[in-house]
C-alpha cells in the first residue's frame, strides 16, 4: 500500500512527466503503456469535453490536464474502483475500500487544494463520484441482506463522514466566493458611478477636438490668402500683412493650447481613476484567476485616444508655425527687395557687387576646404589600422559633381574657388573610379585573413562588384568597425 496524502498528486505528476521525458515517451500510446489500473483509475471530464481516464499511478492531475484541453470549467474528477475486483468484492473488503477511499480523497484533494476551483469541486462531489458511491452502497445493502456479517465495518458511516468532511469546505468555499463577488460587484458599481463624469468630460474633449480639426482647412486658406496679399503689397502695405501673419500664428497656437490643457486634465483624471480601480481590485485578482475571468480595462482606450488628439494638435501647431515663419521670411525679403528698387542705379550696383563679392568669398572658402580635406589621408581604425573610406568616398563624389560649374575659366563669381578645384578634378575621378575600389578590396582581403565573418565581407564585395562604390565603402567601414567590436 502506497502512502497517500495531499502532496501525492503533484509528486506523481512530476515523476510521470520526468519518466515520459527520460524514456522518450512521446509517440502515440507510449505513456499509456506505463499506466497501472490494477488499483483503479482517475477520470476527469470538462464541460463539452470527453471523459479522460488514466491509471491511478499517474494521479488525478494527468486526467485533469487532459480534460482541460478539450472543454471548459468546471471539470469533474472521480476515482474508479480497483479493476481486478468486482464491486461486490470491493464493498466486502476493508482493504479494497481503503484503496478506493484513498483514491477518492486524492481526487477531491486535487480539485480543492491544487486546482482550487470551487465550481469544479461542487461538480466532482455531485457527479459520477456520487453515483459510484451510491451504487456501492446499494451493493453493500444487498450483501448485508444476504449475510449477517458487516464485511466493511461501517461503510455507511464512512460515507456520511466523507460527505460531511467534503461538503463543509465546499460550502465554505462557495460562500467565500459569493461574498467576494458581492464585494467585487460593489467595487464595479462604485467605479461606474465614478466613471460617469469622466465619460462626460471625455465626450466633451472629443467633440471639441473634432471641431478644432474642422478648422484646419480654413486656417490653411487664410495663410494662402496672406501669402498672395504679401506678393502684391508695396513696401508700406507689408507691415499690415506681417501683423496679420503674426496674429494668425498666435490664434493657430491659442486654440490647440487650450485644447491640450483640457486633454491633459482629462488624461490625468482617467489615470487617477485607473490607479484607484486597480488598487481596489488587487485583493480580488486571485478570485478572477480562479474563475478564468479577466479584469476589465476601463481607461486605456480613452487614454490612447487622448494621446492621439494631443499628438495631432502638436503636429498642426508645428505646421502652422513653419508656415508663418516662411511667410515672415518671404515678407522680409520682399521688403528688402522693394527698398533696393527705390534706390538709384549706383546704389543698386554697389549692393549687387557687395553681394557677389561675399558669395564669391564663401564659395572660395568652401572650395579650399574641400581641397584640404582631400589632401589628407583617410582616417584609419584604431585596432586594425585599416583605412575607413565611406567619408572619403562622399568627399570625392561631391568634388566631381562640382566639375560642370567650373568647366572653363571666366568672370563668374565662382572663379576664385573653381581655380583651386580644377587642379583636383582629374585626380578625384581617378581615385573614385580605381583607387578607392582597390583600397576597399585590399581591406576586405585583410579582414578575411583575420577571420572576419564572411557574410558581412561578401555583402561589401557584392556592392563593389556591382559598381556601387559608395555602398561598398559604407559596408566595408561597417565590417571594419564590427571586427574591432565598436
Amino acid at each position: 500500500m502506497r502512502t497517500r496524502g495531499r502532496t501525492r498528486p503533484r509528486t506523481t505528476t512530476l515523476v510521470a512527466a520526468f519518466a515520459a521525458f527520460a524514456l522518450g515517451a512521446v509517440g502515440s500510446g507510449c505513456l499509456w503503456e506505463r499506466e497501472d489500473r490494477t488499483f483503479g483509475s482517475f477520470c476527469a471530464a470538462a464541460v463539452g469535453g470527453e471523459e479522460h481516464c488514466v491509471g491511478e499511478n499517474l494521479g488525478p492531475s494527468i486526467a485533469w490536464s487532459q480534460a482541460e484541453k478539450d472543454g471548459a470549467l468546471p471539470i469533474e474528477v472521480w476515482a474508479t474502483s480497483p479493476a481486478n475486483k468486482t464491486l461486490e468484492e470491493i464493498v466486502a473488503s476493508g482493504t479494497s475500500l481503503d484503496v478506493w477511499f484513498g483514491h477518492i480523497d486524492e481526487a477531491i484533494a486535487y480539485v480543492r487544494d491544487d486546482a482550487r476551483n470551487a465550481e469544479s469541486l461542487r461538480a466532482t462531489l455531485a457527479g459520477k463520484l456520487e453515483s459510484l458511491l451510491d451504487e456501492a452502497t446499494d451493493r453493500q445493502r444487498a450483501l448485508l441482506a444476504q449475510a449477517p456479517v458487516d464485511a466493511t465495518g461501517s461503510f455507511k458511516a464512512a460515507m456520511i463522514e466523507k460527505a460531511s468532511a467534503e461538503t463543509e469546505p465546499l460550502a465554505a468555499a462557495l460562500a467565500a466566493d459569493k461574498q467576494a463577488m458581492a464585494v467585487v460587484q460593489a467595487i464595479f458599481d462604485q467605479a461606474r458611478s465614478d466613471a460617469a463624469p469622466l465619460r462626460s468630460k471625455y465626450a466633451g474633449v472629443a467633440a471639441r477636438f473634432a471641431a478644432y480639426r474642422a478648422t484646419e482647412a480654413a486656417e490653411t486658406a487664410a495663410y494662402a490668402a496672406l501669402s498672395e496679399q504679401a506678393s502684391r503689397s508695396d513696401i508700406d502695405g507689408l507691415d499690415g500683412v506681417e501683423q496679420a501673419v503674426l496674429a494668425a500664428a498666435r490664434e493657430a497656437s491659442r486654440a490647440p493650447g487650450e485644447l491640450a490643457a483640457e486633454i491633459l486634465r482629462s488624461s490625468a483624471a482617467l489615470q487617477v481613476f485607473a490607479a484607484s480601480f486597480d488598487e481596489a481590485m488587487a485583493p480580488h485578482r486571485e478570485l478572477f484567476a480562479t474563475h478564468g475571468a479577466v479584469l476589465p480595462d476601463m481607461t486605456s482606450g480613452a487614454l490612447r485616444s487622448l494621446n492621439a488628439m494631443l499628438g495631432d494638435a502638436d503636429r498642426r501647431v508645428a505646421r502652422s508655425d513653419a508656415t508663418a515663419t516662411a511667410l515672415l521670411g518671404g515678407i522680409a525679403l520682399r521688403r528688402q527687395a522693394l527698398r533696393v528698387l527705390r534706390m538709384d542705379e549706383g546704389a543698386r550696383g554697389a549692393i549687387a557687387r557687395s553681394r557677389i563679392r561675399k558669395a564669391s568669398e564663401i564659395f572660395g572658402e568652401r572650395a579650399r576646404a574641400q581641397v584640404a580635406a582631400l589632401s589628407a589621408a583617410p582616417p584609419v581604425s584604431e585596432k586594425l589600422g585599416l583605412p575607413l573610406l565611406s567619408e572619403r568616398c562622399g568627399e570625392l563624389a561631391g568634388l566631381v559633381q562640382m566639375r560642370p560649374l567650373c568647366g572653363a575659366a571666366g568672370s563668374s563669381w565662382r572663379e576664385a574657388g573653381c581655380a583651386a578645384l580644377r587642379e583636383r578634378f582629374d585626380a578625384a575621378e581617378a581615385e573614385l573610379r580605381t583607387g578607392l575600389p582597390r583600397k576597399i578590396a585590399e581591406g576586405l582581403a585583410a579582414l578575411r585573413e583575420k577571420g572576419m565573418a564572411a557574410a558581412a565581407l561578401d555583402a561589401a564585395q557584392a556592392r563593389l562588384d556591382a559598381g556601387d562604390v559608395k555602398g561598398a565603402a559604407v559596408a566595408y567601414d561597417a565590417a571594419v568597425r564590427g571586427a574591432e567590436g565598436t
